[in-house]
C-alpha cells in the first residue's frame, strides 16, 4: 500500500489548491462550518498530509496522529467533523485521479489504497475516544473510592461526638447510605437514571419523605430527578423542574449546605409536599461553581444534624464528579 499511496500523492500533489477547495465545499455541503482560518488551517494539513505520503511516511503520518488525536481527546475535542473530513477528503480525490491515472486498473489501485488510509485514520479516532471513555470511567471509579474513605474518615473523626446509642446506629446507617450510593452508581453513565437511582436509594435507605437530585440546565432552571414515600401526596418517582427558589435555592445562592429544622417558621420554605417539618438542601459544586443541588425533606422536625451534613457533602461531591463523567460519557458517544 505504501508504493501506491507514495505514488497517488505524487498525483494530487500538483492540485493541492484546487483538491482543498473542493474539500472545503464538500465539507461545507454536509453542514460543517468552516471560517477562513479553518479553511487556510485545513489546506495546510492537506499539503503536509500529501508531502508526507510522497515520501512514504505513512506509518510515522499515522504515528503523529494517534499522538494528536490522543492529546485532543483528553482535552475534552469531538471527532466526529475529523471524521467526516477524513471520509470526505476520499470522495474528493476521485475527479483528480482520473485525469492522472492512465487506466482503470491504476484507478483502482489508488482509491482502493485511499480507503485502506482512511480506515486505518478513522481507527484511530475510534481507538483514541474508546480509551479515553475506559481512562475517564476508571477515573470515575478511583474517585468514588476516594469519596467512600473519605466517608469512612468523617465516621471515625466523629466517633468522639457519639453520646448515645440512637447517635451510634444512625452514623451507621449514613455509613451504610455511603457504601450502597457509591456501589449502586460507581459504574452508571447515564445522567438521568444516575440521578433517579441516587434518590431512590437516598429515600428508601433514609426512610425520608422526599429525596430529589437536581441540575442548573443553561438557562438557570432545575431539571432532575425524585423519590417520595408512598401517601405524601406525589408519586413515587417522578422528573421535577422549576426555577432555582425556595430553600435549594438558597443552598445555591450561598454555595452551602442549608439546614431548615422547622420549616414553617422558613421564609423560604416552599410547600411542595405535604407534610414535611423539615428539610435540607446540599449544593452540588464543581471547581466552586454551582451545578445542582441534593434536597432532602422528612416528616419529622429536627430530623438533618451535622452528621446528615457531613454524609451529604460526601454524597455531593461523588455525585458532581458522576455526574460529570456522565456527561463527557454521553459527548463521546454523541460524537461518535
Amino acid at each position: 500500500m505504501m508504493d501506491t499511496l507514495r505514488r497517488t500523492a505524487e498525483y494530487l500533489l500538483p492540485h493541492r489548491e484546487a483538491l482543498a477547495d473542493a474539500w472545503s465545499a464538500a465539507l461545507a455541503r454536509n453542514g460543517a462550518a468552516l471560517s477562513e482560518e479553518s479553511q487556510r488551517s485545513q489546506t495546510a494539513a492537506l499539503s503536509v498530509l500529501l508531502d508526507r505520503l510522497s515520501r512514504g511516511e505513512v506509518d510515522a503520518l499515522l504515528r503523529d496522529e494517534f499522538s494528536q488525536a490522543e492529546k485532543a481527546a483528553r482535552e475534552g475535542a469531538r471527532f466526529a467533523e475529523r471524521a467526516l473530513a477524513i471520509r470526505v477528503l476520499d470522495r474528493c480525490c476521485v475527479p483528480f485521479l482520473l485525469q492522472a491515472c492512465a487506466d482503470k486498473e491504476s484507478l483502482a489501485e489508488c482509491l482502493l489504497a485511499l480507503d485502506e488510509l482512511a480506515d486505518r485514520r478513522l481507527e484511530i479516532l475510534v481507538r483514541v475516544q474508546e480509551e479515553e471513555a475506559a481512562r475517564r470511567l476508571l477515573e470515575a471509579q478511583e474517585q468514588a473510592a476516594q469519596a467512600a474513605e473519605r466517608a469512612r474518615d468523617i465516621t471515625r473523626s466523629n466517633e468522639a461526638l457519639r453520646k448515645s446509642e440512637a447517635q451510634s446506629e444512625r452514623r451507621a446507617e449514613l455509613v451504610a447510605l455511603l457504601s450502597a450510593v457509591v456501589r449502586r452508581l460507581a459504574g452508571m453513565l447515564d445522567a438521568e437514571g444516575l440521578m433517579q437511582e441516587a434518590a431512590d436509594t437516598i429515600r428508601a435507605r433514609m426512610n425520608h419523605t422526599f429525596v430529589a437530585v437536581v441540575v442548573l440546565d443553561d438557562e438557570g432552571v432545575l431539571i432532575g430527578r425524585w423519590a417520595g414515600r408512598e401517601g405524601v401526596g406525589r408519586r413515587s418517582a417522578g422528573r421535577t423542574q422549576g426555577p432555582a427558589g425556595g430553600v435549594i435555592g438558597r443552598a445555591l445562592r450561598k454555595r452551602a449546605p442549608q439546614v431548615v429544622a422547622e420549616v414553617s417558621q422558613d421564609p423560604d420554605y416552599y410547600a411542595d409536599v405535604p407534610g414535611t417539618r423539615s428539610e435540607m438542601a446540599i449544593p452540588l459544586l464543581e471547581h466552586g461553581e454551582v451545578v445542582g443541588a441534593m434536597d432532602f425533606q422528612s416528616e419529622k422536625p429536627n430530623a438533618f444534624g451535622l452528621d446528615e451534613v457531613a454524609v451529604g457533602e460526601t454524597l455531593a461531591e461523588f455525585l458532581v464528579v458522576a455526574l460529570r463523567n456522565a456527561r463527557l460519557y454521553a459527548e463521546a458517544r454523541r460524537s461518535n
